[in-house]
């Protein structure tokens, strides 16, 4: 098949979930003998959908990355950045439709090619991703002009607002056929008038492969860490992905152990710099984005993975810790309780109760052997429901019934 995938931002940017979640399927179905072509945007950050001074760009305009083809559009970043000073001065005077529009616009990135590409591509078949970006609704504007089927997986953030704009949904009306990653999600969005019948449920998943090689003992030696219990946290170090409440947990819990420290692994925040001061900086290793390989050394070293976010369409980190045996903590929110089961492969708190997160690491770094089966328990899962080389013949499946 010809498959085109539609993301916000790919390699060598820092990749979002959507654009993870994209590059995985993608090498997954290369791998298989289809031709591959991940559509983006020329900007590798998100700063370069509406700042020419300071975002980044790559001046490649196709290139094979993994054995994928990468082909960049221009980011029209006049009309993004216009739309978000819009949204920021007048978008609360204004009705509230021509306030969701400017608002989707706001999100960026703005490509306005998909339609010569599509004609000249002749994709057998089109799937874009993900929520609040605005792409999704420009694909969808692009393939009804050319009467062409697409397919969306929306990772759907139902806590967020950016995610209510009815545009949005207006795409997953519109879609020929809807990805899912959980029957939360599935259920929800029948709740708001999409179609059960178009909907698929896929898990995400990970390559087995790629995370055999995790060497915890090289990331202790290289950090000083000794025999220290460490506490891992890997996303954006914002309030909504819990990383504040992890902070103020781990320092509840520092006055008692001396022996803990939290590694954050992520892109941080301005929050998060204003913040981290209220863990001792002997119980805190900062480490921003680090390579694959180190990231996969920091699970392999950790005594347990914690990311109580507000809002996760799945929680791919989850799945990554399991597959280096170790056990989750997440908030018991959203799609989370479909993925983490309570007190087997992980725990659930309630998101933003501190006393409450700082009870459930305590009680992990006191029963190591409790630690240790819960672990294993989620490897034993991954195995069994989160191979990628099992749920990629899936979404082949998925796909045939679009190709025309």
């Amino acid at each position: 098949m010809n498959i085109c995938h539609i993301v916000p931002i790919y390699l060598p940017g820092i990749l979002p979930g959507c654009s993870k979640y994209a590059r995985d399927v993608s090498k997954e179905l290369t791998k298989k003998g289809h031709y591959v072509t991940v559509l983006t945007s020329n900007a590798v950050t998100g700063r370069g959908w509406v700042d020419p001074l300071f975002g980044k760009y790559s001046n490649e305009k196709e290139e094979i990355i993994n054995g994928v083809r990468v082909k960049r559009l221009q980011t029209r970043w006049p009309i993004t950045s216009s739309m978000y000073i819009a949204r920021k001065t007048i978008g609360g005077l204004l009705p509230k439709r021509m306030s969701h529009f400017i608002s989707l616009l706001s999100a960026g990135p703005y490509l306005s090619d998909f339609k010569n590409d599509f004609q000249e591509e002749r994709y057998e078949i089109i799937h874009v991703t993900a929520f609040p970006f605005a792409l999704v609704w420009l694909v969808q504007k692009a393939c009804r002009d050319l009467g062409k089927p697409f397919i969306c997986t929306p990772l759907i953030h139902f806590e967020d607002p950016r995610h209510e704009n009815p545009f949005l949904w207006e795409v997953l009306r519109d879609a020929t056929l809807v990805i899912a990653c959980s029957h939360y999600e599935k259920e929800t969005m029948v709740k708001r008038g999409i179609i059960p019948s178009k909907i698929h449920v896929i898990p995400m998943g990970i390559n087995f492969e790629d995370w055999r090689n995790g060497n915890g003992e090289r990331f202790r030696e290289r950090y000083g860490l000794g025999e220290k219990k460490i506490i891992l946290f890997a996303g954006i170090k914002d309030y909504n992905k819990g990383a504040i409440h992890l902070l103020q947990a781990v320092e509840k819990l520092r006055r008692g152990r001396e022996n803990v420290v939290l590694v954050g692994i992520g892109l941080p925040t301005k929050e998060w710099r204003r913040q981290r001061s209220l863990l001792h900086e002997t119980c805190l290793l900062d480490l921003g984005y680090v390579s694959e390989d180190e990231k996969r050394d920091a699970f392999a070293a950790c005594d347990l993975f914690v990311m109580p976010s507000r809002y996760d369409s799945f929680g791919i980190v989850y799945l990554e810790a399991w597959r280096s045996g170790k056990p989750v903590i997440g908030a018991n929110v959203g799609a989370i309780p479909e993925v983490i089961e309570d007190k087997k492969d992980g725990l659930l708190v309630e998101f933003g109760n501190v006393d409450q997160l700082a009870s459930a690491i305590d009680y992990l770094l006191n029963q190591p052997g409790r630690c240790k089966k819960m672990g294993e328990a989620g490897r034993k899962k991954v195995v069994e429901r989160y191979d990628w080389q099992k749920n990629i013949a899936i979404i082949e499946k998925v796909y045939e019934q679009v190709r025309p």
